[in-house]
C-alpha cells in the first residue's frame, strides 16, 4: 500500500492536512435536506443505527409477535429514497448518520439529506462516521447535556468536508469495500491471522477504522488502484501480512 505525501494545511487545526489536489467544501454546497412526507404510509418502514446504517426495520424483527412499530400511523413519516443521507440529529455525533440503500419512509425525527451532482454518497458517509468528524459533530450540536444534543442542518451545513474529485471519490469506495471482502475471505480461511484478534479491544474493527481513516482523509495513493485482480491469492497474503504488522504495532503501543 502506497502513502500520499503531497499535503498542504487547512486552516482547521481539527481537520489538519489535505492532498494538494482535494478541495475543501462546506456541507451545505454537498448536499441539501429535503422534507417530503408519506401521505398514505404504507411505504417501506426504515430504521437507522449507528452500527448497521439504514435498514429495513422488517428485517430486524426477531420473530412474527414483533411490531413494526407501535405507531397508530406512519402518515407523515418522511420519504427516504436510495443513495440519500439520513441523519438521526441526537446521536450523528455517536455514528447515527448513513446513505440509505433502500427508498422507504423513517422517523420524521430525522433528517434527510440528497446529494448534488458529482458527489459519491458512500465517500461522504465514510467521512461522516471516522472519529474525527463524530467529534466535529458533537461539538457543532445544541443541547446542555449529551443526551439531548442535536445537529441542526444550520450547523451541520458549515462543517468543511474534505472532497477530492468524483473519480477519486469512487476509488476510495471501492477501495474501501475490497478491503472489507478480503478481511471477510481472511477471516473465514485463514483462523491462524484471526486467531489473535481479542473481542475486547476490537483489533480488527480498530485496523478497518483506522484504514478507512487514511483512504477518506487522503492518505493512501490509489493512483494505481484497480480491484480486478486484487482478490486473487497472492493479494490476500498481502493483506494478512498487513493485518499482522498492524497487530505488532498495535501490542507494542499496549505494552
Amino acid at each position: 500500500m502506497k502513502y500520499r505525501t503531497d499535503f498542504i494545511e487547512t486552516k482547521y487545526k481539527w481537520l489538519g492536512e489535505i492532498p494538494s489536489n482535494w478541495e475543501l467544501k462546506k456541507v451545505k454546497h454537498i448536499l441539501f435536506e429535503v422534507t417530503q412526507k408519506t401521505e398514505i404510509g404504507n411505504e417501506e418502514l426504515l430504521s437507522l443505527s449507528q452500527y448497521t446504517g439504514v435498514e429495513k426495520k422488517k428485517d430486524k424483527l426477531k420473530d412474527k409477535n414483533d411490531n413494526l412499530t407501535n405507531a397508530q400511523s406512519l402518515i407523515g413519516y418522511k420519504k427516504v429514497y436510495q443513495n440519500q443521507l439520513v441523519s438521526n440529529i441526537m446521536l450523528a455525533w455517536n455514528g447515527s448518520i448513513a446513505v440509505s440503500e433502500y427508498n422507504g419512509i423513517i422517523s420524521p425525527a430525522y433528517c434527510t439529506y440528497s446529494f448534488r451532482e458529482n458527489y459519491n454518497p458512500k465517500y461522504f458517509e465514510h467521512l461522516f462516521k471516522t472519529e474525527i468528524y463524530k467529534s466535529e459533530f458533537k461539538r457543532k450540536s445544541t443541547g446542555i447535556i449529551e443526551s439531548r444534543l442535536r445537529l441542526y442542518s444550520d450547523k451541520f451545513y458549515n462543517i468543511p468536508c474534505f472532497v477530492p474529485d468524483i473519480e477519486e471519490q469512487n476509488k476510495i469506495v471501492d477501495f474501501i469495500e475490497l478491503k472489507k471482502k478480503q478481511i471477510k475471505v481472511l477471516k473465514n480461511y485463514n483462523s491462524l491471522i484471526f486467531g489473535k484478534t481479542n473481542p475486547k479491544t476490537g483489533f480488527l474493527k480498530e485496523y478497518l477504522q483506522t484504514l478507512i481513516f487514511n483512504a477518506v482523509f487522503g492518505k493512501i495513493d490509489l493512483s494505481d488502484f484497480g480491484n480486478e485482480m486484487d482478490l486473487e491469492e497472492e493479494n490476500l497474503a498481502l493483506v494478512a501480512e498487513e493485518i499482522t504488522k498492524y497487530g505488532e504495532i498495535d501490542n507494542e503501543q499496549i505494552n
